[in-house]
């Protein structure tokens, strides 16, 4: 099982060279990650974590902007564990309820190989900026995954803790990349931010949540990181835990003040910045002149059931079988997803709502813009080409834009 997801992250044209910095360090010095050499032809191959990714990660159409305003309705019991968030419906999710220990061991070892792999042929500097940025970004995003998964159940993201430590998990030093430990702050603030000052480099950060920006179903690579980047950003601000509906202030994501380094000249930076992403309903809350208040956010965890309990049976835990829409052979599994003996109240809420924007960008024509697999089909143990073959088998239409 090992090999067959880490066989994505290779290094292509690399020899290993000695460490200049030990591991007997206890003091972190982000200056050694600010040199790059963007006359470097070393590429990470990061298809091992896009294999994972898929496995996952349920996709979520972009919502139409309407607020989600009564309490979700769950039959059979006065007991309420749904989300109530006004964004409940908004940005993909990770079916960590579900996740048996192939996916949790191998998300583990990815992270693991993340972060050695610096070290293995002599250190980050020798990468290109690009190169390097789609690292960090992977790191961080299997890093909060693997947390979450440790910690799961959790309701509220900034309430959790490291794994095994009483930190908490953005602060707690959980990394050591080239003898350096390091926090998911420090990656974000200590070394992007620091290093980078386009602002696209704030939607490249999946921190668990819900008003966070989403976890696409694909890892960074070097070669499209820009594009990437303008994908999740448009999906970003275009939904309400972006830039939301008010008539008296352009209320945004606090994301844009953690990131407000990258704003010199805050609200006219913010505002030009927001405009190229918007679409037209979006561009009429931006060009009102209204003061700018970055304070929407909605930390509770960005899974399919809001942290509530796990998919379990008579039995305990069901086995992975199959949970899409479209199943394969009932006797044969297909894909990540477990065919519970119910499906949670919680996690049918969601799924009809995709399955009703879905039918609704139908209607409009417009169902080629988003990537449209119902559900995660890939079989875990296919070499990485199968896998490709299977998610292409199941995805019903994929001529647009993809996440």
């Amino acid at each position: 099982m090992r090999r067959t997801f880490l066989a994505g992250i290779a290094l292509i044209a690399v020899s290993t060279l000695p460490v200049g910095v030990t591991q007997a360090q206890t003091m972190t010095d982000l200056s050694v990650f600010s040199q790059a050499n963007d006359n470097s032809n070393m590429v990470i191959d990061h298809e091992g974590w896009s294999v994972i990714l898929r496995g996952i990660v349920l996709n979520v159409p972009p919502m139409d902007r309407m607020p989600e305003r009564d309490r979700p309705v769950l039959t059979g019991t006065r007991i309420n564990t749904a989300s109530t968030s006004r964004y409940r419906h908004e940005g993909n999710r990770v079916v960590y309820h579900v996740l048996n220990d192939e996916y949790r061991d191998a998300i583990t070892y990815m992270r693991e190989d993340l972060e050695a792999l610096p070290d293995q042929f002599g250190g980050l500097a020798r990468l290109s900026r690009d190169e390097q940025l789609a690292y960090w970004f992977n790191l961080y995003n299997v890093t909060i995954i693997e947390q979450t998964m440790l910690n799961y159940p959790v309701h509220w993201i900034n309430r959790m803790e490291a794994h095994g430590t009483d930190d908490n998990v953005f602060d707690a030093k959980i990394l050591t990349v080239e003898g350096q430990r390091l926090s998911l702050n420090d990656i974000r603030h200590g070394i992007v931010y620091a290093n980078w000052d386009d602002p696209r480099v704030m939607y490249g950060f999946f921190k668990g949540s819900v008003g966070s920006p989403e976890l696409r179903r694909s890892a960074y690579t070097g070669d499209a990181i820009w594009q990437q980047l303008d994908s999740t950003a448009r999906e970003f601000v275009n939904s309400l835990r972006g830039v939301e509906v008010n008539n008296r202030e352009l209320r945004v994501s606090e994301a844009y003040d953690e990131a407000r380094v990258l704003f010199p000249d805050f609200e006219a930076d913010l505002r030009t910045h927001l405009r190229q992403y918007a679409n037209d309903e979006t561009a009429e809350q931006i060009d009102i002149d209204r003061p700018v208040s970055a304070q929407v956010s909605d930390w509770q965890i960005a899974d399919m059931i809001n942290g509530s309990r796990r998919c379990t049976g008579v039995a305990g835990p069901s086995t992975m079988s199959s949970f899409a829409f479209d199943s394969g052979p009932q006797d044969q599994p297909t894909g990540v997803v477990a065919n519970c003996a119910s499906l949670p109240p919680n996690a049918a809420i969601l799924l009809t709502a995709v399955r009703a924007r879905r039918i609704e960008l139908i209607n409009e024509g417009r169902y080629g813009e988003v990537f449209t697999n119902d559900l995660p089909t890939i079989d875990p143990d296919l070499p990485a080409g199968n896998a490709d073959d299977n998610a292409e088998d199941n995805a019903e239409d994929n001529d647009g834009e993809s996440n």
